[in-house]
C-alpha cells in the first residue's frame, strides 16, 4: 500500500511540475524570427529555459510512475482484460516521451545560441515551436482511454470520465489544443489526489484489521 500511495503521489508532482513549466514557459521567438533574435533571446533566458526543461523532464518521469498506478486502479478486477487501462498507460508513455523530446530540443537550442550557432538555433527554434504532436497525441490517448474506462466502470467519479473524453478530443482540436493540455494538467492533479486518498483509506482499513 505504501508503494501504491507513492506512485499516486507522483501524479500530483507531475501535474505541479507541468503547470510550472507550462505557465513559466512561452514568450520564445516565433518561427519567422531572425537568427539574431533567436540567439539573443535564448542567451538572455538561458538559465530559466534550462530550468523549465529540466522540470518538465522530472514531471515526465513522475507521470510514467503515476501511470503504473493509474493502470492498476482503472483495471480494478481486470474483468475487461485491462485493454483501455493499458492504452492509457501507453498514452502516458507517449506523452512523457514527447515532453523529453521537447526538452532535448530546447536544451540544444540554448546550447546553439550560447555557442553562437545562429543558423542551427533558428532551425531548432522552428522545431521547438512545432514538436507538440507527440504531446497532444499522448494526452488524447491517455485521457480518452481513461475517460472511456471510467464511464464504463466508474472506479473514479463518472464526471471525471466524461471530462477526460472531452479534454482528450479537445487536445486534438488544432490550434486550441493547448487549452486541452492545460485542462489535462488539472485533470491529472485531481485524479492523482483522488487515487492517493483512496489508497490512504484502504491502507488505514487494512491496518485496522
Amino acid at each position: 500500500m505504501t508503494l501504491r500511495r507513492w506512485l499516486a503521489l507522483s501524479g500530483v508532482g507531475a501535474a505541479l511540475l507541468f503547470a510550472v513549466s507550462f505557465f513559466t514557459g512561452g514568450g520564445s521567438p516565433n518561427d519567422d524570427a531572425s537568427a539574431a533574435k533567436v540567439v539573443s533571446y535564448f542567451r538572455d533566458h538561458r538559465v530559466a529555459t534550462q530550468v523549465e526543461a529540466l522540470l518538465a523532464v522530472i514531471g515526465a518521469v513522475l507521470l510514467v510512475l503515476f501511470a503504473i498506478r493509474l493502470r492498476e486502479f482503472l483495471r480494478g478486477d481486470g474483468s475487461d482484460g485491462g485493454l483501455l487501462p493499458t492504452a492509457a498507460f501507453g498514452g502516458a508513455v507517449i506523452l512523457a516521451t514527447g515532453v523529453m523530446l521537447d526538452s532535448s530540443v530546447t536544451y540544444a537550442l540554448v546550447r546553439s545560441s550560447r555557442l553562437g550557432f545562429a543558423g542551427s538555433a533558428q532551425t531548432l527554434n522552428v522545431v521547438s515551436n512545432g514538436d507538440f504532436y507527440p504531446l497532444f497525441g499522448g494526452i488524447a490517448i491517455l485521457l480518452l482511454a481513461s475517460g472511456i474506462t471510467t464511464v464504463r466502470r466508474p472506479a473514479l467519479p463518472r464526471w471525471l470520465g466524461w471530462a477526460a473524453i472531452v479534454i482528450g478530443i479537445l487536445s486534438l482540436a488544432g490550434p486550441i489544443g493547448f487549452i486541452g493540455a492545460l485542462l489535462a494538467i488539472i485533470w491529472l492533479l485531481v485524479v492523482a489526489i483522488i487515487i492517493f486518498r483512496k489508497d490512504r483509506v484502504a491502507a488505514g482499513a487494512q491496518a485496522g484489521t
